[in-house]
């Protein structure tokens, strides 16, 4: 016990001065005498991010810390400072996680996987393709990517679990991987994942909009694409092992949905009301009122006498913590755009960037920027603070820009180790996955997905008109 406390408390030592070291470094880098208050930002900022990085404080306690550090230095404005929670995102998070919370409450979520891998699984590679569509039927109806994960994994532990697989077994291994990939890549294709909505949001400020649907659109072919490298590379990595085990995983998945019983009422209601959410938002251009509010508007509807689906106990599952974070995040950039901090940003890349001729090089080298970023800091944070500065070097280099934004979201979704991602610690967090296949099986993803943004940028969005 006692050893385990110095353990914590070496690890928190660590996080703080690697904290106050890279921040230091950074201020140094971009250290201006004439402009105190970015001196003032660049410190802060990089140290808060590396707090949430090494994890040092609880994120609500480095959230909030951050935004007193931006008023008592005089950076920002109370109203500034809290700006983030003025803006839809937060608000669109929480009501992605009440519907979430509620469609595991009454099970539909655990039935629509688990009938998709009980009508489709029954070789490897149709199990990958169950995990694929199961994710897109979530991903649509659960706007947010965590949720949808931590569904995912506890039914691939669960199938582990059941067909009595050693854990970290090459097997359990692809199984988890299987439907980490099969929901991570589907949800990425909606607006509303979290990295994507924020970017989208932030870039409004210099005129790029976008909709649900041409969101969904532009995104549909790399996600396909995506999903038949990433899957193949399991493939070829797994199947093998796994093939042995595949009609038990079919069979347990029948007896799961034997034992969930007919469909109840109270799940229909629940499809019911995820379904409208999702009309509200993707008709924004029909009826006027903004996707996020229409959005919510529906979800919040869950808690009237009506409805009568919700209730204050679902208010205690949802994951505050990362709404401050997410809010603080969109301070970061909010503020950052204040003191011109993307102006310095794409003044100090363009000279790399303006070497560069080909539209798909320029492309897979923002991808590349997003996915070393990835290992720098969070993507809720890099997506705030870069998403700008990105859509600006695009705009200077006479590129079209989503396709140089997007290629840049697609980096910060990808990683080699779990520390970079807040998903892949839930899934690294089962039990059943071996942190060398993750790097195995990721890093190759990594290294062939640049092929995908090649293709895509050279033949998909020109011909897409993006």
């Amino acid at each position: 016990m006692f050893t385990a406390i110095q353990d914590i408390k070496k690890s928190n030592l660590f996080g703080w001065v690697a904290s106050l070291v890279i921040a230091l470094a950074v201020t140094f880098c971009f250290y201006d005498p004439a402009e105190p208050k970015a001196n003032l930002y660049w410190f802060g900022t990089v140290m808060g991010i590396c707090m949430f990085a090494f994890d040092v404080l609880p994120t609500f306690a480095t959230a909030i810390l951050l935004l007193m550090f931006y008023i008592i230095t005089g950076i920002a404005r109370p109203g500034m400072a809290f700006v983030g929670w003025t803006k839809p995102i937060p608000w669109m998070c929480m009501c992605g996680m009440l519907i979430g919370i509620l469609m595991d409450k009454c099970n539909i979520s655990s039935r629509i996987a688990l009938l998709t891998i009980s009508k489709i699984g029954r070789t490897p590679i149709r199990l990958y393709i169950a995990f694929y569509i199961s994710g897109m039927i979530l991903g649509a109806i659960i706007p947010d990517t965590l949720t949808v994960i931590i569904i995912f994994m506890a039914i691939a532990s669960t199938i582990c679990k059941k067909l009595d697989l050693p854990p970290i077994s090459r097997a359990s291994s692809t199984i988890i991987l299987g439907a980490f990939i099969g929901a991570q890549v589907a949800c990425a294709t909606y607006l509303p994942d979290n990295v994507g909505i924020i970017a989208m949001e932030m870039v409004k400020e210099i005129g790029i909009t976008t909709s649900w649907l041409q969101y969904f659109w532009e995104n549909l072919p790399f996600s396909v694409l995506h999903a038949l490298v990433a899957f193949t590379i399991l493939h070829f990595f797994g199947s093998k092992q796994l093939a042995a085990h595949i009609n038990n995983a079919r069979v347990y998945a029948e007896e799961e949905l034997r034992a969930l019983g007919p469909v109840s009422s109270s799940e229909y209601r629940t499809l019911g009301l995820a379904v409208m959410a999702l009309i509200a938002f993707m008709t924004e251009p029909f009826h006027g009122i903004p996707g996020y509010y229409a959005f919510c508007t529906v979800v919040l509807l869950g808690f009237t006498p009506c409805v009568g689906l919700l209730d204050k106990g679902d208010l205690k599952k949802i994951d505050f913590p990362i709404l401050f974070f997410i809010s603080a995040c969109m301070a970061i950039g909010i503020i950052g755009m204040e003191l011109d901090i993307p102006k310095k940003v794409v003044a100090g890349i363009m000279p790399v960037m303006q070497a560069v001729e080909s539209s798909s090089i320029i492309a897979m080298a923002s991808y590349w920027f997003g996915f070393v970023v990835n290992m720098l800091l969070t993507p809720v944070a890099a997506a705030t603070t870069l998403s700008i500065p990105i859509a600006e070097i695009a705009t200077n280099l006479g590129e079209p820009v989503k396709p140089v934004l997007y290629s840049f979201l697609y980096g910060l979704n990808q990683f080699v180790l779990p520390y970079e991602l807040g998903q892949a610690l839930v899934m690294f967090a089962t039990g059943y996955v071996h942190i060398k296949h993750i790097v195995i099986v990721m890093g190759l993803r990594t290294v062939f997905v640049t092929i995908v943004i090649g293709i895509m940028a050279t033949f998909v969005w020109p011909l897409m008109g993006i």
